[in-house]
């Protein structure tokens, strides 16, 4: 990432998770339940780009141990306290080797430079057998559409972007939430999960 990348700066996320919080708009509710029913429960979770903790919450719920990391500090504030909050700024994630049963990503790899850096630290932090799941946008909302973003995914590059790690599986769908009173966000996903052999 360059300097003049909005993802590079903590100050800009802080803004946007100051004025949205708990109450963001930012709930996939489509991909977060895919993923919650495919998480299941009593796993050690990482997430990556939690953001204010609304699917960190949901894999809590299920009775998993998580970890949430972001390059917010607000964001991480905004956590409860069952929930262990990391600041850092992605690829690097400074946690230890084989830490976790399960590293979920949504919404996070297309606004970063390096995405397989990313990825291959997500597997480093895996556990043997473990699982990982990924969502982002379809073939759509590039940087020329959505300033944060900084590239496109169709099924096809993301497959062969995960391949090397493990089994892919890729489920495409269309999430639709609210984003404001009369606002309906309709976004294709492509979400992705990723079971490494023991």
């Amino acid at each position: 990432m360059t300097e003049t990348n909005v993802n590079l700066q903590p100050n800009y996320w802080n803004q946007i998770w100051q004025r949205e919080g708990v109450d963001t708009w930012r709930r996939y509710p489509g991909c977060f339940g895919r993923i919650c029913w495919a998480v299941g429960h009593l796993n050690e979770v990482l997430e990556l780009g939690c953001g204010s903790g609304i699917l960190a919450r949901k894999l809590a719920e299920f009775g998993n141990n998580v970890t949430a990391l972001d390059i917010s500090e607000v964001a991480i504030d905004q956590l409860p306290p069952e929930i262990k909050g990391v600041v850092a700024t992605l690829p690097e994630i400074p946690l230890p080797d084989d830490s976790f049963d399960v590293v979920v990503g949504t919404e996070i790899l297309e606004h970063l430079d390096d995405d397989l850096g990313c990825i291959k630290e997500a597997f480093r932090v895996l556990r043997p057998g473990g699982r990982a799941y990924f969502a982002v946008p379809n073939n759509c909302l590039g940087p020329e559409e959505e300033p944060e973003h900084v590239r496109k995914y169709t099924a096809e590059v993301f497959e062969d972007l995960l391949c090397p790690f493990g089994m892919v599986f890729l489920e495409e769908f269309v999430d639709e939430f609210i984003a404001a009173p009369g606002q309906v966000i309709v976004l294709p996903t492509i979400m992705a999960a990723v079971y490494t052999a023991e």
